[in-house]
């Protein structure tokens, strides 16, 4: 009892300091927008300055390449759609651009699987949400490739995983997950869940409870009031983690090199060897640019399919 006291004072002080944290920041960002506005619009300039140097350059760099046939500071740029005829032209990159795709709509179904329990947990089932949100952070706080390794680690065929496999005599010899596209859509759900977490919670949190209870009293069953309220509205929040988890998860490279095998190549491995061993610049940007429209094309039809445009646009809350 004592415990439960001590948890839910604990969770309350979380929750004020955020509330506290956030309108503070909104406070003062609304301060000196105003300030900015009024008196002097020259404050605005150094991260101006940063955005396009660091952001709009390199992409106008990358465009550039993708379009050329030797290096930018040549003496002369010869133009062509050659790097962008290649990818089409060679089966080899065909079956790897399907393949990332398969990886990363695998990676996405499942992590809107895992995460949508626990986001409508966080949000409408529990009193700890704000101290269950942090203990999900947590992971975050160790470095990227630390917790890459430590799933290589837990998937050979020594690891702890067929340890207790073999133990509790469920298997005879020790699964090959390693090195496998099962290990690779494994080490990008871990990864990027809490991804799909996060915008899922956030929006279910949003969502009326009284819409639902008007639902039952209609006589809508359970089942029925929460695909047609809960589930409906909150395909916005599946929307915006679809874009976390899908995009990243199609240009991950690390993970892919570190778990997967010969059969686990995806388009940021070899975009990463034609920049850094293979030293073709222009094929690698043009593929980058090719990625860049791919996704971008894969969410306009996810957006199409759904019928999300329609959603943000009649949504009241």
């Amino acid at each position: 009892m004592k415990l439960a006291i001590v948890l839910i004072k604990f969770n309350n002080y979380i929750h004020n300091l955020i509330v506290i944290f956030t309108k503070s920041n909104i406070n003062v960002i609304l301060y000196y927008m105003s300030f900015i506005s009024k008196y002097n619009k020259k404050i605005i300039y150094p991260a101006l300055i940063w955005f396009i140097v660091f952001f709009i350059f390199p992409l106008f760099i990358i465009f550039i390449y993708s379009f050329a046939t030797n290096y930018l500071f040549s003496k002369e740029l010869h133009f062509t759609l050659k790097n962008f005829l290649l990818i089409f032209q060679k089966k080899h990159y065909l079956i790897i651009l399907g393949r990332s795709i398969k990886i990363s709509v695998i990676t996405t179904i499942f992590s809107i699987f895992f995460s949508y329990p626990i986001a409508y947990f966080l949000a409408k089932k529990t009193k700890f949400d704000k101290i269950l949100i942090v203990t999900l952070m947590i992971p975050f706080w160790i470095n990227y490739l630390i917790r890459i390794f430590a799933w290589k680690l837990l998937l050979s065929e020594n690891g702890i995983l067929n340890q207790i496999l073999l133990s509790l005599n469920i298997i005879d010899k020790p699964l090959k997950v390693l090195y496998s596209q099962t290990a690779v859509i494994l080490g990008l759900i871990y990864t990027y869940t809490p991804m799909m977490v996060l915008p899922l919670y956030a929006t279910i949190s949003k969502i009326d409870n009284t819409l639902i209870e008007a639902a039952r009293d209609l006589g809508a069953s359970r089942v029925r009031a929460f695909f047609d309220i809960t589930f409906k509205l909150s395909l916005t929040g599946i929307f915006a983690g679809t874009l976390l988890v899908f995009i990243p998860a199609l240009g991950s490279f690390a993970i892919p090199a570190i778990l997967g095998g010969t059969d686990s190549v995806m388009i940021g491995n070899i975009i990463e060897n034609q920049f850094l061993h293979v030293g073709n610049w222009n094929f690698g940007s043009a593929f980058t640019l090719a990625l860049a429209g791919l996704s971008i094309a894969l969410i306009l039809f996810y957006s199409k399919l759904f019928g999300l445009e329609s959603i943000y646009k009649n949504r009241e809350f």
